[in-house]
This record gives C-alpha cells, sequence and structure tokens, in this order.
C-alpha cells in the first residue's frame, strides 16, 4: 500500500515517531551495549518495505555487542533483527542479573498486566546506569479510550485488522502503566526524561480525509488525547 508520504522527498513524514525515537536510542548504543527488545514479536517493521529509512534507523544488532528479541509469544523465534530471540515464561525474562546495558520496550507498555512483576523483571536485567526506553499511548489518548471502550469486541480485531493489515495477532490493553505519573512511580528508583510526543495519526487506514481529520484533532486538543508518551529512564547508581 502506497504511504500518504509518499511525494515527500525520501517518502517519508515530517513527523514520523518511530524515527523521532530511535534516532534517540541511536544516541545511546555503541559497540559494548548489550540490548533487549522487550516484547519484540516477530518484527514486522523489519518485514516493512514501505519506509526504507525508518527501518535502516531502527535495524540496530550491527551495531551492539548484542542484540536479544524478547515475547511471550512464540512467533518472536522468527525475529529477524535480533541475535538471539527468547520466550518469557510466567512473566521471566531468561537473562542473568545486570546483564542488560538497554532495554527498548516499544508499544508494549499498555498490554501489560502486572506492573508490580514487570518493573522486577526490567530492574533486575538492567546494569546499574542502564536504561530503558519506550514508547506507549497515553491512558487518555483518543485511540487508548476507544481501545478500552471495544476491548472483547469483534469490531476492535477488525479495525486493528484494516488499520495495520499483514499483523498476525493482537493483545489485550490494560493502560496500567500509561501516564507519566504512573510511570515514575513504578520505576521509583530510575531518573526519568519522559515527555508526551505528538506523532502522524497511527490509524487513518491510509486514507488521506481520515487522515487530515486526526491531525486536525491533533492541533486542536490537549496533548494527552493524542499523545504518546515517550520514556527514557536510567537506573541509579545507588
Amino acid at each position: 500500500m502506497k504511504s500518504l508520504h509518499y511525494k515527500l522527498p525520501g517518502k517519508f513524514s515530517t513527523n514520523d515517531g518511530s524515527i523521532d525515537f530511535y534516532l534517540r536510542i541511536r544516541n545511546l548504543i555503541d559497540k559494548k551495549k548489550v540490548i533487549l527488545d522487550l516484547g519484540a514479536g516477530r518484527g514486522d517493521w523489519y518485514l516493512d518495505n514501505n519506509n526504507r529509512i525508518a527501518k535502516q534507523i531502527q535495524f540496530l544488532k550491527n551495531d551492539v555487542k548484542k542484540f536479544y528479541a524478547a515475547d511471550i509469544d512464540s512467533l518472536v523465534l522468527k525475529n529477524k533483527a535480533s541475535s538471539k530471540n527468547l520466550i518469557i515464561k510466567n512473566g521471566k525474562i531468561p537473562l542473568k542479573d545486570k546483564s542488560i546495558d538497554i532495554i527498548i520496550c516499544d508499544w508494549v507498555l499498555e498490554h501489560v498486566e502486572n506492573p508490580d512483576l514487570f518493573y522486577k523483571e526490567v530492574n533486575r536485567i538492567l546494569k546499574k546506569g542502564g536504561t530503558f526506553c519506550a514508547r506507549t499511548p497515553h491512558k487518555f489518548n483518543y485511540a487508548s479510550i476507544i481501545s478500552n471502550f471495544l476491548e472483547g469486541w469483534k469490531l476492535k480485531d477488525w479495525l486493528l485488522n484494516k488499520s495495520q493489515p499483514g499483523r498476525k495477532k493482537y493483545f489485550k490493553s490494560f493502560y496500567k502503566m500509561n501516564t507519566i505519573t504512573k510511570i515514575n512511580r513504578i520505576f521509583f528508583n530510575f531518573k526519568s526524561n519522559n515527555f508526551i510526543a505528538i506523532p502522524d495519526p497511527a490509524y487513518s487506514f491510509n486514507i488521506k480525509i481520515i487522515y487530515y481529520i486526526f491531525k486536525f484533532i491533533h492541533f486542536v486538543t490537549p496533548r494527552f488525547f493524542s499523545g504518546i508518551i515517550i520514556i527514557f529512564l536510567k537506573k541509579n547508581y545507588w
């Protein structure tokens, strides 16, 4: 499907959220770093040929010492963007204590049912001074509100399939870690550098008129109503 931004130089948006997020992560990595993509799935973005530059920026495996991908879904074993793939069982990540320099958690926090267990595992495997990087919708983002309302309905599956064609599986959303206040409270021993960003509309079905309606909504409403939370948490040394 042709992108709405195909006429722009490079064929990507002036406000591409993935490029922004992964450029920030790239500023943290080097050949000595061990990285974990937590909730990586099979890496559908790696199979997407629509945005070549975003794919190049997000592909980190060759620029770090080791790149793990972990997920509760066995499809992670098919992830081709990592050095080694791991399955999470009973909430436990199969990695040693204090073995990871950077954790990437992209569009995952909204699906976390047990924030305390999630925090304990992140805190366990992350080195002191390590960084937890995440993107997640704000709890009061219009998409989050609609998602919550439609949870369990077939209509939600249909809408997700239309807006994200090619995706094989959808996980239930809980939005228990989806405000900056709640995130900072859970990660109490981390230094936070979090902010709300307003990227391009994600659910326009690649239809121009719907895209611009959402762009207008983004412009006239409070930031949290159309925003996502960009999270960079540094684990304290003490």
